[in-house]
């Protein structure tokens, strides 16, 4: 059993209080074995948080290793709190949405998985229970991890795995990383010959030009990316983190258009030994080992002002439905399957980088080079922001990068119309 410290009131808003959460009154759960005799405003209550009878559990996951680890869970859970688990696979991408149209039905799963930057609409709709042990995993996860899966300055997620991207390189053709972009270029240079490249990436997204834009200043929203009135793609640092791109282009790739460098031609071209860098997340490790290369991975290399590149961090989590019959039973699966012991098998069955801070200098990750190479970028990364406004930032900046790259249009011209066309989307979404 855990214990739980909870203020009364904060206890009544996560149990009582879902017709505020947009859930309907009569679905409300039942009390989490808070004393109601003692009132609000009085000291701290400790209580312990069990499974309510009868409990049975719905839980929504992805597909492959991610089923077979979460069916592995569910079965040592109902082994050690008699709660049967059935296991549902649900894309973490889609979740979030079918959350908001099966919830009221009483038709979703009780503890979903979703990446954080899509969950914003659903925590801001009511439809997610906060975490109920805010302060242990602010203790015991990344820093990153908790700011990636917190709303509004309260904790919602239940992190499982945090990804960023960093630098491949082929150990067949160069021997180490290089520790700075300048070094990087100039060594690429040598090796873009015929058929071969130097280094490649996928210029036209944010995700993967923010390492630079934020690398020298810029950002997407102020006051830690909740500020949508405040935004920072247009700055001087966003113009330099642009002129980096400009210099990529121009040094290494310059007869290709933006369109031509896809996922697809670089995974292809690293995979066939003709490529020596590829700047790329984790999901690319499992293929490039079944293709062979011999490759490892190090952080990005710092940037000319001396900073380290601030890639953007995904942050992969288990919530809660807030219209969940059993949310106590809910709350301690999600607690259970982000044990540090669960967390590690996770590592080991899914190959996901665990965010638990005890697992960082585990000797089954301290070994492998690639995830060493990983969470030391991870150090460096901002999560990608989770608020309602975020899926109106992507379009206009691909469309800023790609007249840049493609027309030669001036940057800061680029970048002003990009953060206009977002200001005016905003304005709308918010009318």
């Amino acid at each position: 059993m855990f214990k739980k410290t909870k203020y009364v009131t904060a206890v009544l808003a996560l149990t009582l209080g879902l017709t505020a959460c947009g859930a309907p009154a009569e679905e409300a759960p039942e009390e989490s074995g808070v004393d109601e005799g003692i009132g609000a405003g009085e000291e701290a209550v400790d209580f312990e948080v069990v499974p309510e009878e009868g409990a049975e559990l719905l839980l929504w996951t992805d597909g492959d290793e991610q089923l077979e680890w979460a069916e592995l869970m569910a079965e040592k859970f109902e082994a050690e709190y008699g709660v049967p688990v059935q296991v549902e696979e649900v894309g973490q991408e889609d979740a979030p949405e079918r959350l908001a149209t099966d919830g009221p039905q009483g038709l979703a799963g009780d503890v979903f998985a979703s990446t954080h930057d899509r969950i914003g609409r659903a925590i801001s709709a009511g439809l997610v229970l906060e975490n109920f042990w805010p302060e242990e995993y602010e203790e015991e996860f990344m820093e990153a991890a908790i700011d990636a899966t917190s709303f509004d300055g309260e904790l919602f997620g239940y992190p499982t795995g945090i990804e960023t991207y960093a630098l491949y390189y082929n150990t067949d053709l160069v021997d180490e990383a290089p520790e700075t972009m300048d070094e990087l270029i100039e060594v690429a240079s040598e090796l873009n010959e015929g058929s071969q490249f130097g280094f490649m990436y996928t210029p036209e997204t944010l995700y993967f030009n923010y390492a630079f834009i934020g690398g020298y200043g810029g950002y997407v929203f102020g006051e830690d990316n909740t500020n949508v009135n405040d935004i920072g793609l247009n700055n001087e640092g966003a113009v330099q983190g642009v002129e980096l791109l400009v210099n990529i282009r121009d040094e290494l790739l310059p007869n290709m258009e933006m369109e031509d460098i896809t996922d697809d031609v670089r995974t292809a071209l690293f995979e066939g030994g003709d490529l020596a860098f590829d700047m790329n997340g984790p999901w690319a490790v499992r293929g490039y080992e079944q293709a062979g290369v011999n490759f490892n991975v190090a952080p990005l290399p710092l940037l000319d002002n001396g900073e380290a590149p601030t890639s953007f961090s995904g942050t992969r989590a288990f919530y809660v439905n807030a219209y969940t019959d059993y949310p106590d039973a809910a709350a301690l699966l999600a607690k259970f399957i982000t044990s540090e012991e669960s967390l590690l098998e996770h590592y080991e069955i899914v190959g996901h980088l665990p965010p638990r801070l005890a697992l960082v200098e585990h000797e089954d990750i301290q070994s492998n080079s690639i995830s060493v190479g990983f969470l030391e970028q991870a150090t460096h990364a901002v999560p990608m922001p989770n608020i309602p406004e975020m899926p109106l930032v992507w379009d206009p900046m691909e469309a800023a990068f790609t007249e840049v790259w493609n027309r030669d249009v001036d940057i800061q011209e680029a970048l002003d119309r990009a953060v206009r066309t977002i200001e005016q989307a905003i304005e709308e979404q918010q009318q």
